[in-house]
Formats: structure tokens, sequence, C-alpha cells
């Protein structure tokens, strides 16, 4: 049954043409996330970051305007990376905090297409992202800090690239969030996300 859906996805997808106004498709992707904190001044300590991979899945609308196009998404994506304690040696130490959480993603960006064929074309685009946190799993080692110190929603900024080729919409960006944490401690963690997908146009 899910072999037979894409097939009819694609066909759909494979008489829909860039060129119209108005572009509605679904996307699949990958990202690979790390933390970046204030810990190392807060304390005194080296810390090394390391980065989490997972997947996300969604929709988009495109808005196309000649060579630009306002391109809103929605999709659940997850988060996070271990941030680890190191000696002088640089060697790990058995204490870590973990950042690992789901949200749903609402990037707005504006598009340009640096390229503007019939059916391919290449494009930057950026913007903002509203994410919101639906569920977290926080650990600590090193801070006295537990999951409710996770806000609940948060914003950040994408920028990338793309291209297209007749129903087939590929993207790399970059994500950089604001601070994740409640103001109400010394600390600070902001995200860093590296996300690359693929999207079927279904109209």
């Amino acid at each position: 049954m899910r072999y037979k859906l894409i097939f009819i996805l694609l066909l759909i997808g494979f008489f829909v043409q860039s060129k119209e106004p108005v572009n509605i498709g679904i996307k699949y992707g990958t990202n690979s996330s790390t933390m970046q904190t204030n810990l190392d001044v807060v304390l005194n300590q080296n810390i090394q970051s390391e980065e989490i991979s997972h997947h996300l899945a969604g929709a988009f609308m495109r808005l196309n305007l000649r060579r630009f196009h306002i391109q809103p998404e929605v999709y659940f994506n997850t988060k996070g990376g271990i941030i680890k304690q190191i000696d002088k040696n640089k060697i790990s130490l058995p204490t870590a905090t973990t950042f690992k959480y789901q949200t749903v993603d609402v990037p707005v960006l504006l598009g340009y297409k640096i390229l503007n064929g019939d059916n391919a074309n290449l494009r930057i685009n950026a913007g903002p992202v509203f994410s919101f946190i639906t569920a977290n799993d926080f650990k600590s080692d090193i801070l006295d800090l537990n999951s409710e110190k996770l806000i609940d929603r948060y914003i950040g900024w994408q920028i990338g690239a793309g291209f297209d080729i007749w129903f087939i919409s590929v993207d790399a960006r970059m994500e950089n969030s604001s601070n994740i944490l409640t103001s109400d401690n010394l600390y600070t963690a902001k995200n860093r996300v590296y996300i690359l997908s693929v999207g079927i146009k279904i109209f």
C-alpha cells in the first residue's frame, strides 16, 4: 500500500510544472544538530559539543512571484545535542548534558531563484522559523537543571539553498535558534541544525 501511494504521488507530481503560481508538497529529510552553550564560561571547564542526527517530515507551500517566492512550511522534527566535559588531555569525562526534544517547526522563508528555467531552477532562501516543543528528554550530570527548564517555544533563523527539477524539490539549510532555556538561570543553550530534505510537489 505504501509503494502504491508513493507511485501515485510521483505520477501526480510529474504533471506539475514549476511555473505554477502556487505549489504545495510534502517533504522528508534528515538533520544534524549541536548545542552552543555558555557552560564553559559559567562552570569554568572545558566543554565538548557532540551532534545528534534525526529525521523530519511535513509539508510546504510555495507562492511564486516571478524570481522571488515565499515558502511557509510545517514539519515534525527532533533536535538537540550532547554536551560533555573534557579534561586537560581532551579526554571526555563520564558526565554529560543531553538535549533531545521534539518540535513542530514552522519556517516562513523568502527566496530568490538564481537560475529560473522552465523545468528546473536554483534558488536561495532565508527567514525565521517558529519552533514549538512538544516533548523533551533533557538529562544532565553537570547542571542542576531538569526538563522543566526548557521553554515550550522559541524562534530561530534558517538560511540555505535548493534546486527544483520538475516536481522534485531539494533543500540544504542551516538553522540557528534563540536560547531554549528559561531566563531564570545563568545558563544559555542555542541549537544549530544542518538540514537536508527532499520534497515532492503535489500541486
